[in-house]
């Protein structure tokens, strides 16, 4: 109770970031420095982008978080997925943060666009695993997003359109002295209207042809010079449909989804005296989710509706010279009502052995279940730097207790009555980073720490999945090297090692227990090596090259072999490179390559006279791979000054090369014969934005 009364006299707060690299204003005629930097000397493993770095990236159309794409230790997700592939983890162990609110997708449906306004972003950081305590709740990495709300002397803000959306974003102070300040933006797509027309029939049945919008609206006030506080509203909607059609109606694939979430935050950020930070974040969301997946005529539709409320508080100041502490909490409550109807094997999940477009399992169901959540987890977190800045030790520790209601314990029937059932546990979560410099151009680096993961709500369905799914445990350890080759020039190596275990995966059996669809026996371990050669702006020119060697396996069960994670990739490169030329003129290149995503191969089939279709037969699990991804993006870009405002117009082509890069096998009706289907063929996007 001592400690509570302590949170709630305001003692909490995030690290204080005063060495954060980020600029509050750019315009053209600015030197504009796009490098890649360190995080905060809290996450040893992170890397931090500025929203003013990121916007001159190629290949990112001006979206600014489109950079973490870009980034090592990230792999290439299928075109149009929009999800996060970290260290070969599943995109769902991967956590989203926004001000450090949570929030279910960085990007909007097709991957072409984030959810976030670009002019509001301050700083992306992308810790890929061996993060501190102050994050917890998942698996693998996670990616934060920092905003702010333009402080400006007039109105202004941006209007700019491109062949995807078009968006717009105003901001004003609202007093004569500016202590109030006020942002609005929105923005809407429009590239499903043309994409019809360009997509062919078979990539159409891939790649979802999107429909989508978001918007932000901020208010700022600074009551004194030690105080700020922000309330944010956020909003975001996406809408698309796919297909595949069939002369045999038993093949044909449609799916329709609507994903929608919103947050309502408040950041209030205290300065009682030099040293010492304080922040307090609570927050509120509502999500929707609706997806209906139809293979001839077996649907699958899933309903989800999610309630989410917490707050993030962190206290940091230095005791001492040599110390500094960080104190916090992080609690929240997610309530989650879902129906579902359908087959078993729909959606598919990692370790499904099928092939695109076969028509899944006839076992029909249907559940309706409400999951209520609870995590009130208090953290500390120590930097020592015995040795005058040479040597940073920063331990950490998390408490993390848990509590998980299910509302039915049983599948549905006529004659049993409802009954719930009631998880709780608790658990102690150690971290360590090391840091030392070896010498003046040398830093090395080390990071341990436990973590965990709550089953997601869709596998806690009593028909389903299983209602009685323990929490999923998994150990981090990383280690690095950093060398300034040359003033401007550095090169970063990172080694991890990833070990998971109590992983959901479906029962071998093919008539499994009732509220036993799902057993936690999946075991999980990914190792590899990343490396970031980077160059500061020097003489106009900037860039990097980003690349990282992984491995990611899965054990279904313990008597099973290790085989290829359905997300592993063992190679992806990224090298980018911008020059920013006189007169405004800016032109800039991406190449990307990376290996296959694993597939299982068939081997033969057999033909089932009772549903009069034939049946695959396969070999190995995951034992082929898609064949690897390249694409060469090119960016020539113009600012124009124009009476005291910007106006900036671009050119970039996705896929100069027009390569028909393969992102899914595809088989004939007999599985005789094997195809792919090809991505976006090249994609020239012209686009313009004014600054005012």
């Amino acid at each position: 109770m001592i400690w509570w009364g302590w949170v709630l006299a305001g003692a909490m707060g995030e690290p204080d970031t005063a060495t954060s690299t980020s600029t509050s204003t750019s315009t053209s005629t600015e030197d504009i420095r796009v490098v890649v930097v360190p995080a905060p000397p809290q996450e040893s493993t992170a890397t931090r982008v500025t929203g003013e770095q990121a916007e001159r990236v190629p290949g990112s159309s001006g979206d600014v978080v489109r950079v973490v794409e870009s980034l090592p230790g990230v792999g290439r997700a299928s075109v149009g997925s929009g999800q996060l592939v970290v260290w070969g983890a599943p995109p769902q162990d991967t956590r989203i943060y926004v001000d450090g609110v949570p929030i279910p997708r960085l990007y909007h449906e097709g991957g072409l666009r984030s959810v976030v306004q670009p002019k509001l972003v301050d700083t992306i950081d992308l810790i890929p695993g061996g993060q501190g305590a102050m994050w917890g709740r998942g698996l693998g990495g996670l990616v934060a997003v920092t905003t702010r709300t333009p402080e400006r002397d007039r109105v202004g803000g941006r209007i700019s359109a491109d062949i995807l959306d078009a968006s717009a974003l105003v901001s004003t102070p609202l007093d004569r002295r500016r202590r109030w300040h006020v942002a609005l933006g929105v923005r809407a797509s429009y590239v499903a209207l043309w994409a019809e027309r360009l997509v062919d029939e078979d990539t159409a049945g891939l790649v979802p042809l999107p429909s989508y919008g978001d918007g932000q609206a901020r208010v700022l006030w600074r009551p004194s010079s030690r105080d700020s506080v922000e309330v944010v509203t956020m909003i975001s909607s996406d809408r698309f449909r796919r297909g595949v059609p069939d002369r045999d109606p038993a093949l044909t694939i449609a799916d329709r989804r609507a994903v929608d979430f919103g947050r309502v935050y408040a950041r209030w950020i205290h300065r009682p005296r030099d040293g010492v930070t304080v922040t307090v974040t609570p927050y509120f969301g509502l999500g929707h989710v609706t997806r209906t997946t139809a293979v001839g005529d077996v649907e699958t539709s899933n309903t989800a509706r999610d309630t989410l409320a917490g707050v993030r508080a962190n206290s940091a100041w230095r005791p001492r010279p040599w110390l500094q502490l960080d104190v916090g909490i992080d609690a929240e409550l997610d309530v989650t009502r879902t129906a579902r109807i359908g087959s078993l094997g729909l959606p598919a999940r990692e370790g499904d052995i099928r092939v695109f477009g076969q028509p899944p399992p006839d076992d029909l169901v249907a559940d309706t279940w409400r999951v209520t959540r609870i995590g009130v987890a208090p953290y500390v977190q120590a930097e020592l730097a015995p040795l005058g800045g040479d040597l940073r030790i920063i331990p950490g520790v998390r408490l993390d207790p848990y509590a998980r209601t299910v509302d039915r314990r049983t599948p549905k029937q006529a004659t049993t009555p409802k009954v719930g059932l009631a998880d709780q546990d608790f658990a102690v979560e150690p971290r360590l980073a090391i840091v030392g410099r070896v010498t003046p151009r040398l830093e090395v680096r080390a990071a341990a720490g436990l973590h965990r993961q709550a089953p997601a709500p869709d596998d806690l369905s009593a028909s389903f999945g299983t209602p009685s799914l323990p929490i999923a445990k998994a150990l981090h350890s990383v280690l690095g090297a950093n060398l300034v080759i040359v003033p401007g020039l550095s090169l970063d190596l990172t080694g991890f090692f990833t070990r998971s275990r109590q992983l959901a995966m479906r029962q071998d059996a093919a008539a499994p227990l009732p509220a036993h669809a799902l057993a936690p026996s999946g075991t999980g371990r990914s190792w590899g090596l990343q490396a970031l050669l980077r160059q500061d702006l020097y003489k106009g020119l900037f860039g990097w090259v980003a690349y990282t060697f992984m491995h990611a396996e899965r054990r279904d069960r313990p008597e099973l072999a290790w085989r290829r994670s359905d997300y592993d990739q063992t190679h992806v490169l990224t090298a980018l490179l911008g020059w920013s030329l006189p007169r405004g003129f800016e032109i800039g290149a991406r190449v990307r390559y990376a290996s296959g995503f694993p597939r299982t191969p068939v081997v033969g089939a057999w033909f089932d006279a009772t549903r009069n279709r034939y049946q695959p037969e396969f070999g190995d699990h995951n034992a082929i791979r898609i064949p690897a991804f390249a694409q060469l993006d090119a960016r020539l870009a113009k600012h124009i000054e124009l009476r005291g405002t910007t106006l900036g117009m671009f050119i970039e082509v996705l896929n100069v090369w027009n390569r028909r890069n393969a992102e899914e096998f595809v088989y004939a009706a007999d599985y005789s014969r094997r195809g792919t289907i090809a991505g976006f063929p090249i994609l020239p996007a012209v686009g313009m934005q004014w600054d005012f």
